[in-house]
């Protein structure tokens, strides 16, 4: 029996391993890598520190088409086993809270140690090849590079990732791949990106970093909230708290509804709170120019753009700023509202929301559609947060895979 693994990233290298440590040939298992090397995107996670696997990995923690089909395959899999696995290829791990990282804290470790795995159980790698074309024949698949070369196979696992980060091969030439052998493909997004907003007052506050409180409100109803380092930018806004929420936005986004961040400056007070704040603030230096009112409250970058919001000139006295100005500016330090049009593309995503559909796949990752086909990683329509999330998601899909696929 032989078996092609299509695309060498986190979720390709970890099928290819389990896959080798299973079939009695490993060597009758190919795995396939457009680039240069497998492992490419690894690089690139955790900021370079590649952060492995969280904790709270849980399924509730992703977004899906069929969660109950995600439980079932992540309960087989999960961030316990993944540290296991790491530690016995010579990654110990340590955690932050829950996050974990390799003991070096690089992610070219990682990487290195999956490489050096595959090459140790004898499996064949073939790099700087990309597939373009994919068939199922009656006795095998053949799958055609752009170079023309065939491969043919017994079984096929497609771990091609999405459309994030193109430069590391997440081209979405995947998507292809499963539409040619029958499956259909949810709309791909860019997911753990950086959103854009409509205001022209943002170029004004391009490059401020301030940590706060931003809330995600869609059709005039707030959805939920994340707390962190928000990064205001000259075309909207980011940080890791807008990736969070970026998913969400996107989705509603491309649903036609409206969309918004609203951003809470002073420790997630409330607007009775900031107002009362600012009036005692006024009472106690009322010759204070109207710029000193948010001094050592905002960053002063921000100051004249939140004054001129609330119709305040910035060097007026306190003493001389309405009650009615105050309020507005209140309102805005408890929830300035980004209206957001768009998201930063795949270039600057970090992830890709959509794929194939879990529901044109069975418990073990194999298609319903095309016997002997199996899926992983950010082919499938799977998404998770932030945080080793979507990593545990390519260990977890990536190992079940190749070990259904070697079975």
């Amino acid at each position: 029996m032989k078996l092609i693994i299509v695309g060498g990233g986190a979720s390709g290298l970890m099928a290819a391993i389990a896959a080798a440590r299973t079939m009695k040939h490993s060597e009758d298992i190919t795995l396939i890598e457009s680039g240069a090397k497998p492992g490419k995107k690894i690089l690139n996670t955790g900021n370079g520190h590649c952060n492995m696997t969280n904790e709270r990995a849980l399924p509730m923690a992703y977004f899906s088409d069929d969660a109950k089909l995600l439980d079932d395959v992540m309960a087989r899999f999960s961030y316990r086993d993944t540290l296991d696995f790491f530690n016995e290829i010579g990654i110990p791990a340590i955690s932050r809270d829950g996050y974990y990282y390799p003991k070096n804290r690089e992610a070219a470790a990682v990487r290195d140690a999956l490489v050096s795995e595959v090459q140790r159980l004898g499996v064949r790698v073939v790099s700087n090849s990309k597939i373009i074309k994919a068939e199922k024949n009656p006795d095998c698949f053949v799958l055609t590079a752009e170079s023309g070369r065939e491969f043919r196979a017994d079984r096929v696992i497609l771990t091609t990732g999405g459309m994030a980060a193109p430069k590391t091969g997440s081209d979405g030439s995947g998507y292809n791949l499963a539409m040619d052998l029958g499956h259909s493909i949810e709309q791909p997004l860019p997911g753990l990106v950086a959103l854009t907003a409509a205001e022209f007052w943002v170029k004004n506050l391009a490059g401020v970093r301030l940590e706060g409180t931003v809330t995600l409100v869609v059709d005039g109803i707030r959805r939920r909230s994340q707390q962190g380092e928000i990064q205001l930018t000259d075309y909207g806004i980011s940080g890791i708290p807008i990736f969070q929420l970026s998913g969400d936005a996107v989705d509603a986004l491309s649903a036609g509804k409206k969309v918004a961040i609203q951003l809470n400056f002073w420790d997630n007070k409330t607007e009775t709170d900031i107002l009362f704040a600012l009036k005692m603030r006024c009472k106690a230096r009322p010759d204070w120019e109207s710029g000193e009112l948010l001094r050592g409250v905002v960053p002063n970058k921000c100051i004249p753009t939140l004054l001129n919001l609330a119709k305040i000139d910035l060097h007026v006295p306190c003493k001389t700023i309405t009650v009615s100005s105050l309020t507005k500016l209140a309102k805005n330090l408890s929830q300035l509202t980004f209206t957001i049009n768009g998201a930063k593309d795949f270039e600057s995503a970090q992830i890709t929301r959509g794929g194939v559909p879990l529901a044109e796949i069975d418990r073990n990752l194999q298609s319903k559609i095309t016997p002997g086909l199996y899926f992983a990683g950010e082919l499938l329509n799977v998404d998770g947060p932030c945080g080793g999330y979507n990593l545990q998601w390519a260990w977890t899909s990536g190992h079940e895979a190749g070990l259904a696929a070697a079975k």
